[in-house]
């Protein structure tokens, strides 16, 4: 089956992070943002992603990417999707008494985020993140959670529904006991079961399949510690601790092996470069394999990582579009250079 390329070929942002009003212009193939430090280039990615997946790759919340003083932020991107063309739109405001962020395909609005999914991917890929390796499981949950999010949309839909209905269970606890009611957590736990135990599920199946594409030099184990447990035993120690205390947010993990021994411990810092631009290629071939789409790719800061040799030969393993954000130009790219708004 022939795989459908995806473009994005003009961004415009309005009261995002830092920018008034921003437009920029990307071309196939490798595009760097450069610029120095504060001049907006990973702001550029995050807008990117948000096309795709309509929240932070930076783990930032919708309030916290809007412009200093103002209401509500825009951001507009002109894809290309296959043979057909496209105007994504993502607006978010702030009123006085709720918080509403709406997508629109082709100026009309879509009923579920997940329906602009079919037509644009762009997934973001911060080197920094390389530190996961030798960081906690939740820096490693919430990795695999955002490339799994773009590769099975209900798996997406899932997850946000799990947390959503968690942060209110735990916000709920935060009471003191005796104004708890227990049937709501009774109620919430059972609800809260039946999500995670498709959470585990769908992570298992993943893990799985990622594995095949992974360079065999490395591997990855998804191992759920909460697997087996079930919420309704755990309510009255999440009362006594005002948290939900059991769940595969909290609970789970991803174990990263270099030559079957665990990476963090035995992995020289290269190799574990090398274990997460392997991860990065298997996520690609992964989704071209399953989704056959040619998703657009974002790379934040890589020259952290990795010295310009090296960048030009992992990039020159890619195909479609990339969007780098770099310091500084790179030799044969498109390149598009910021300085810092007064």
């Amino acid at each position: 089956m022939e795989r459908k390329r995806m473009i994005i070929k003009e961004l415009t942002v309005k009261n995002f992070r830092n920018f008034s009003e921003r437009t920029v212009q990307f071309n196939d193939g490798v595009n760097v943002v450069y610029g120095p430090n504060g001049s907006g280039k990973t702001s550029i990615l995050e807008a990117v992603a948000y096309l795709s997946n309509p929240r932070s790759f930076r783990g930032a919340r919708d309030y916290q990417v809007l412009k200093v003083g103002e209401k509500h932020f825009e951001i507009i991107g002109k894809v290309i999707s296959g043979d057909e063309k496209h105007t994504i739109e993502i607006v978010y405001v702030q009123h006085d008494d709720k918080k509403e962020k709406v997508a629109y395909l082709d100026g009309t609005k879509v009923k579920r985020f997940r329906d602009i999914q079919e037509i644009f991917i762009a997934i973001p890929f911060s080197f920094r993140d390389y530190s996961m390796v030798d960081g906690g499981p939740a820096q490693r949950r919430e990795f695999f959670d955002e490339v799994f999010s773009l590769l099975d949309l209900d798996y997406y839909e899932t997850l946000r529904a799990y947390e959503k209905l968690l942060d209110e269970r735990n916000e709920y606890l935060k009471q003191e006991p005796e104004l708890i009611d227990k049937e709501y957590l009774i109620e919430t736990a059972k609800d809260l079961q039946i999500m995670a135990e498709k959470i585990v599920e769908k992570r298992e199946q993943m893990i799985n399949e990622l594995s095949k594409y992974l360079d065999k030099t490395f591997k990855i184990e998804y191992k759920s510690e909460f697997k087996g447990n079930n919420f309704l035993d755990y309510i009255e120690q999440d009362i006594a601790e005002k948290v939900t205390t059991v769940g595969p947010h909290s609970q789970d993990d991803y174990l990263l092996y270099y030559k079957d021994l665990l990476a963090r411990y035995y992995a020289s810092e290269g190799q574990k470069r090398l274990l997460y631009l392997s991860i990065v290629l298997a996520f690609k071939k992964l989704i071209e394999e399953t989704k056959h789409y040619e998703p657009v790719f974002l790379f934040d800061e890589p020259f952290n990582v990795l010295d310009t040799h090296l960048l030009e030969k992992f990039v020159s393993n890619l195909s479609g579009q990339v969007i780098i954000a770099s310091l500084t130009p790179l030799l044969g790219a498109h390149n598009i250079g910021l300085t810092i708004e007064e």
